[in-house]
């Protein structure tokens, strides 16, 4: 089948029943099957599952008269002929031919229209979903919608939560299909009309039995130059719409988006070391994978550890604001667009464009839930599609499992995540800088590095742990859940609504086609607006009770023994002995939530003695250098030389990922906003951070100007000055870019207010120790102390001065 043609026909005898379609069959058969499926008509299914093949004999609706292709000598008629293609569009008709001849089946004869119909998106996309496409359809589509939501808020009688959601999503979906109009937008053909000419000619004499030497001769050139021709006209119409989409928003994205026309599967997945290629197999393994994992199975409980709260939704609740139509206007407008939709098909862009319509209907609704505690059953289910991550794609534990929620729910989610945000903010530390306003990887990747930067320069043992957990949000408890958003302060009647949410909540894998439902016992969902900020609660519930107060390095006053940004901890201190208990106190306190470490990723790094530290008897590797939060880290003398080198590879191969754009003829204003939106951000990721060496300097500009020349097809061997070069691409300077975010960085550091280890550690003198002999270690403000002298940090507090000081810096 590998080395078949892309577009084949399959048919003969083979001696197999497959009857009437059983569930996810759909996708190879339709409704119209015969007979009874025997072990040799499953093989079959099998088989056109795994090379998407569509048996057409069960597109067309027949008599049973009319479809057995076979006679037993018995008299028993079934149906075993088969025809199967790649392309059932193809097909116009399926039908058998009762011909009188000495044989007991019957011919099949398909009907084919030789135009093979256009490759398109659409089949992949649900109609549901699709956007409206013009302003008369949004038009149309507000006016029933206002016509219908005006009837459904007139009502008087007293409505379920269940029925007043029920109408507003019918309300939605019936009012979109009436908006749509039924024609279908002319599809504009890649090929020039130059190129169409040339192949109906080719066509013609194709056609011609009687060829002269002359044509056969014109035919071999068509055939050279017509391969030659739909190349450029290809790449022409990828150009023609990247550049669109790169004028009208800028968006790279959505251009890539509109030229995908088709959808990447999962083609196989391991399981107790067996590879399965079959669909059957495949939905099943994730299936059993995901239900398995999501089961209460495993979960350690040890309530008097993290706190013995019982949850009774039966007990009074408290008082909660009601939600106001200007919240739910303001929430929806900074709901994202091009977002998948949950079960009900309703988009977030169905939603923003009819704001003003829905507010007052959702406002009644989401009251409705808060008075009575009751949520829609549809918010309890979702759909899980994989994403993949990295490592094995054979193996399902390296995909990341999202939910599609309905888009309601999720504006629902974000009004409350809104409202106990600064609940759960106040429980937070410091240490914690993942999914929290105001902070960012930029915080930690600094601290870490100066603290690195420090012990190094003092010559103390350092030892740091860098800890992965296996599918954190996956698997934590929801009674967990429950009693950290109280001991935390989150007011009774949001945990009651989120406990009813989880209490029924079902979920199925959604790959080509849907899995069966299977319930959901444990984690959050990713995909929601809630999860994340309940997640760091659950893990500042289980750290917060560690007894860990002097544990760690102290740094003027105070003990820094570990730093999280969102499930990515490190644990840091200058004893192996410690850092084993600290360890051991950590991992027994995340599994009684339901969090285990990942042995095989969680590593170790240190400037002393290599000591044996274990998790559950095994022993960690140690490393010399760990990417983390995006930046390479290490001790080595030359780390920053080699994470900035790290950067110019993974930017050059940015660049060549974009090859059809930077090497075409775009206008060079196009291709600079791609290099400025794109790869100047990729090279100078966690810039604020770097020691600006000239070795350091000399790399950034020579990417830069390298990928300058490149994109106007410059050769070096041409020696043209690279402010010449500039002149014409008008690109920003990768080098002064990246230093002026340094400078307001150290600015932004030197005025924090809020005593986090960003600043402390800036203004920490290090370790005492003993410095090496001979030339000493670049610290990370000596290129700042030389514009602003030792006292820099007294000077940023002025935004002023410090603004005037910046030109002199880059």
């Amino acid at each position: 089948m590998e080395k078949a043609y892309e577009d084949f026909i399959l048919m003969g005898d083979f001696n197999a029943k497959i009857g009437k379609p059983q569930q996810d069959e759909y996708l190879v058969m339709k409704q119209f099957g015969y007979g009874i499926r025997n072990a040799r008509g499953q093989r079959l299914i099998d088989f056109a599952m795994e090379n998407q093949l569509a048996i057409i004999n069960t597109f067309y609706k027949k008599k049973d008269k009319r479809k057995w292709t076979w006679q037993s000598p018995n008299g028993h008629k079934n149906e075993i002929d088969f025809i199967l293609s790649n392309h059932p569009h193809l097909f116009q008709n399926i039908e058998t031919l009762s011909i009188n001849f000495t044989s007991d089946h019957r011919p099949l004869r398909a009907k084919i229209s030789l135009t093979k119909p256009t490759k398109t998106r659409t089949r992949f996309v649900n109609k549901q979903n699709s956007l409206l496409k013009n302003e008369e359809e949004i038009q149309v589509y507000k006016e029933n919608l206002q016509t219908k939501i005006i009837a459904l808020l007139d009502t008087k009688s007293k409505v379920t939560v269940q029925d007043y959601y029920d109408k507003i999503i019918n309300n939605i979906t019936d009012s979109l299909q009436v908006a749509r109009t039924s024609h279908s937008a002319k599809v504009r053909s890649v090929l020039t009309e130059k190129t169409e000419r040339l192949l109906k000619r080719r066509q013609e004499l194709q056609r011609n039995k009687n060829k002269t030497r002359a044509m056969k001769n014109e035919l071999k050139a068509l055939y050279k130059l017509l391969s030659k021709y739909i190349k450029i006209d290809y790449k022409n119409h990828r150009i023609n719409i990247l550049q669109k989409h790169l004028e009208n928003s800028g968006s790279l994205k959505k251009g890539y988006k509109e030229l995908r026309i088709e959808k990447t599967w999962i083609d196989c997945l391991k399981e107790s070391g067996d590879i399965a290629y079959n669909r059957k197999d495949i939905i099943n393994i994730a299936t059993n994978y995901y239900k398995k994992l999501y089961s209460t199975q495993g979960i350690v409980r040890d309530m008097n550890h993290i706190g013995n709260y019982h949850i009774d939704i039966e007990k009074p609740q408290s008082h909660i604001k009601p939600i106001e139509c200007t919240e739910i206007i303001e929430t929806i407008n900074r709901l994202k667009s091009d977002k998948s939709p949950g079960s009900d098909n309703i988009t977030n862009d169905a939603i923003k464009t009819a704001c003003f319509i829905l507010a007052a209907p959702l406002t009644k609704l989401f009251n409705l839930i808060f008075e009575t505690g009751v949520t829609p059953s549809q918010w309890s289910e979702s759909d899980i599609i994989l994403l993949y991550k990295k490592g094995d794609p054979k193996d399902i534990s390296n995909y990341r499992p999202i939910s599609l929620l309905p888009s309601i729910y999720k504006l629902f989610s974000s009004i409350i995540n809104q409202r106990i945000s600064t609940t759960l903010e106040e429980s937070q530390p410091i240490e914690q800088a993942g999914f929290r306003r105001n902070f960012s990887t930029i915080d930690h990747i600094h601290t870490l590095e100066l603290i690195i930067e420090k012990y190094q320069e003092q010559q103390r043992p350092l030892y740091i742990i860098f800890i992965d957990y296996q599918k954190a949000f996956d698997t934590n408890s929801h009674e967990i859940i429950w009693n950290t958003l109280k001991s935390q302060n989150v007011k009774q009647q949001y945990i009651t609504i989120l406990k009813r949410l989880y209490s029924n909540c079902s979920s199925r894998v959604k790959l080509e086609t849907t899995g069966p439902i299977f319930p959901v016992k444990r984690g959050v969902r990713q995909g929601d607006p809630l999860s994340p900020k309940i997640f760091i609660a659950i893990l500042e519930s289980i750290i917060s009770k560690l007894d860990w107060r002097s544990c760690g390095l102290y740094i003027q006053g105070k003990y820094l023994n570990h730093l999280r940004f969102a499930d990515d901890l490190v644990l840091l201190s200058e004893s192996s002995l410690q850092l084993q208990y600290m360890l051991d106190t950590l991992h027994a306190a995340s599994r009684q939530v339901g969090l285990e470490m990942n042995i095989t990723k969680t590593k170790l790094m240190t400037n002393f003695k290599k000591s044996k530290i274990t998790i559950k008897n095994e022993s960690l590797d140690y490393v010399d250098q760990y990417i983390y939060l995006g930046k390479q880290i290490g001790f080595h003398r030359d780390s920053n030389e080699l994470e900035v080198e790290r950067r110019v590879k993974q930017t050059w191969k940015k660049y060549w990922s974009y090859k059809e754009i930077f090497k075409s003829e775009m206008p060079i204003a196009l291709k600079k906003k791609v290099m400025e939106s794109c790869l100047i951000p990729c090279l100078t990721y966690a810039c604020q951070t770097w020691k600006y060496t000239n070795k350091v300097k000399n790399k950034i500009n020579t990417c830069q100007r390298g990928m300058e020349r490149s994109m106007l097809n410059i050769k070096k061997i041409q020696k043209i000055n690279h402010n010449k070069i500039r002149s014409k691409t008008k690109a920003i300077d990768a080098l002064k870019y990246s230093q002026k975010l340094k400078w307001k960085w150290a600015g932004h550091a030197a005025r924090l207010k809020d005593h986090r280890w960003t600043k402390t550690v800036t203004s920490w003198k290090g370790p005492s120790g003993k410095r090496y002999r001979g030339r000493p270690f670049t610290r990370w403000d000596d290129d700042i102390k030389k514009i602003a002298g030792p006292e820099w940090q007294q000077i940023a507090q002025d935004r002023e001065k410090w603004k005037a000081l910046e030109e002199a810096f880059t």
